[in-house]
């Protein structure tokens, strides 16, 4: 694969006939130095490798990271937009490739179904809260009767002692 100092126009003729034809004509200007570094580094972090699957492909130690980690840097010192080289590794990894998924399509799912989750739990219990009451009169009339019925007083609170049955000793 091509170094850092080699010059653009090199790195599109190592390129193979597959890989032009599925990139298309470089988009942007090629870069070097430390703008490249960065533009490999951006890249590369949003690229799942393929063998490690939770590390991006500027983490992981496998030497197909290592692999895809320069290809991505002749891409980039080629001219290549970001988009390109994602479209490019997507096409040979399908979309997997991607550590965040794009925000289209089914993937939405993905990026709205926790916002749309947390919403609904917080419009349940608030309609929860809402829904009971502060003070059932229906309630406080029933709560009263088996008070009465039991012999106590529901205004004072008091029962009789002689109305209170030990079922311990049954």
């Amino acid at each position: 694969m091509a170094q850092e100092d080699t010059a653009p126009e090199v790195v599109v003729a190592q390129l193979g006939v597959d890989e032009r034809s599925l990139l298309g004509e470089p988009e942007g200007p090629p870069l070097s130095g430390e703008e490249l570094r960065t533009a490999t580094l951006a890249i590369a972090v949003k690229l799942r490798c393929p063998i490690c699957q939770g590390l991006s492909v500027a983490d992981s130690p496998s030497a197909s990271a290592l692999a895809m980690l320069s290809q991505v840097r002749d891409l980039v010192t080629a001219g290549y937009s970001h988009d390109q080289i994602f479209d490019y590794f997507e096409s040979t990894y399908g979309e997997f490739v991607r550590l965040q998924p794009r925000a289209e399509g089914f993937n939405l799912i993905v990026w709205i179904g926790p916002v749309v989750v947390v919403l609904a739990g917080v419009w349940l219990l608030v309609r929860r809260r809402h829904s009971q009451p502060e003070d059932d009169e229906d309630l406080s009339r029933y709560l009263d009767q088996v008070r009465s019925d039991l012999g106590s007083d529901p205004r004072s609170g008091n029962e009789p002692a002689d109305n209170i049955q030990n079922t311990s000793e049954a």
